[in-house]
């Protein structure tokens, strides 16, 4: 069981996913089937080499208008965004030098020096290990500077001063300037490619949701921490079956997800506990997957046995601001006003007082990244965007609900990329 947690990660193509849900009833058992279908089946599961060597071109366009000679990435994010290479991230730092013009360059640690030869970018340089005799980010700056960039002016991404420090003594001619905000604009907005992606690693997000039902409903009073080890289980043969392309990490734990139930889905991040589920309950199932680097979320609330008229008011706001935020979630809308529409859906209902968090978060290769769906953030949404969709209801006395979508700027409205249900008489369990 444990080695299937620990498969690689991989990297999706273009997949469309349709679930299409049959509600029925059987004395009280109240049970959903879903038929999950996945499209472009031969599709491979990772971005082409094609799509990066464009992305480094749209890069180098922008250094143009910054009057920038070099780009230097030491975010493992970033260099996987405009290169493609994954690799696990750790002390040994590994940048990308991008030139004004020309290809890319690698800077790996020893232990990279065979693996970065499959991949598309043949410049490379590598050095033994860390931390080594020379501070090893000096260590890329001076090669850097001996490719005739040392006096040129070269774009970081918002350096600490220790490492400025040491970028200073590898390339003391140079003109740094802090960059950083470049590439992560540029991440900001999805092309079609990157999204066919997302919908890929959609169809196992809503999987391990589906799963975690299935789980519940047969087995009946189980702990939090059950439902997790059932739903990785389930994931990671489903993953490991069906992927094309493997290339990255793993289930993180403690087994990937967040399944509160009780007084305990009133947290919004409870960690798992040994309680044990019963009829009244309500029960979060909150899931996330990656491929191809990128992530998406599925969250959805249920009730166990049939919902009380409290209950039913709580799920009613929740899901009436979470309808509101997709609706709002398109081309031109301010995302702190977004936010303000949707959590004033739960302030209507008198629940204020069981506010905890904002609308939404930014959501692409890193599972929380800018832009922001919150008070404060005055970025103007654009086409492709992607964020989570999830405000909450929480009452500590009784329990809360939360359902998060991953959705799509678009013209007129949000597109939502998940499939699973959301209203509330589909999502009762019997036990």
């Amino acid at each position: 069981m444990a080695d299937r947690r620990q498969f690689l990660r991989t990297l999706a193509g273009a997949a469309a996913v349709g679930i299409t849900t049959d509600v029925s009833s059987f004395g009280k058992a109240r049970r959903v089937r879903m038929a999950m279908a996945m499209a472009d089946a031969s599709a491979h599961d990772r971005l082409p080499p094609d799509w990066y060597r464009r992305k480094i071109g749209q890069v180098q366009e922008q250094m143009k208008q910054r009057k920038l000679n070099a780009l230097v990435l030491l975010t493992a994010t970033n260099v996987i965004y405009t290169t493609g290479y994954f690799h696990l991230s750790t002390e040994r730092p590994l940048a990308v030098l991008i030139p004004e013009s020309g290809d890319p360059v690698l800077f790996v640690p020893e232990l990279e020096s065979d693996q970065v030869k499959l991949w598309w970018i043949k410049d490379h340089e590598a050095y033994f290990d860390f931390p080594g005799p020379v501070n090893r980010v000096r260590w890329i700056f001076e090669r850097v500077a001996k490719r005739g960039l040392g006096a040129g002016q070269i774009g970081v991404e918002e350096p600490t001063p220790g490492r400025m420090q040491q970028m200073k003594l590898g390339a003391p001619k140079a003109t740094i300037v802090d960059a950083g905000d470049l590439v992560e604009n540029m991440r900001w907005v999805k092309d079609e490619d990157e999204l066919r992606v997302m919908r890929r690693a959609m169809y196992f997000a809503d999987f391990t949701v589906q799963a975690g039902r299935d789980f519940v409903q047969r087995s009946g009073s189980v702990t939090e921490d059950q439902i997790l080890k059932a739903t990785a289980d389930a994931v990671a043969d489903k993953m490991s079956k069906e992927l094309i392309d493997v290339v990255g990490v793993g289930i993180e734990p403690p087994f990937g997800g967040l399944v509160p139930f009780g007084k305990r889905s009133a947290f919004p991040h409870a960690v798992p506990s040994k309680d044990r589920l019963k009829s009244g309950d309500a029960l979060i199932l909150s899931f996330g997957a990656q491929v191809g680097g990128y992530n998406v979320e599925c969250e959805r609330s249920f009730s166990v046995g049939k919902p009380s008229d409290h209950a039913k008011r709580l799920y009613d706001a929740m899901l009436a601001a979470h309808d509101t935020g997709v609706e709002n979630m398109k081309e031109g809308a301010v995302a702190e006003e977004v936010d303000k529409k949707s959590l004033d859906q739960i302030r209507k209902a008198g629940f204020e007082r069981f506010l905890k968090h904002r609308t939404g978060h930014g959501i692409g290769l890193d599972g929380h990244e800018a832009p922001w769906i919150a008070e404060g953030d005055k970025t103007v949404l654009k086409g492709g965007m992607t964020f989570s969709c999830e405000p909450g209801v929480y009452d500590p006395d009784w329990g809360g609900f939360r359902h998060s979508d991953t959705v799509i700027v678009r013209k007129d409205k949000g597109e939502v990329m998940n499939s699973y249900p959301t209203r509330l008489e589909e999502m009762i369990i019997e036990i």
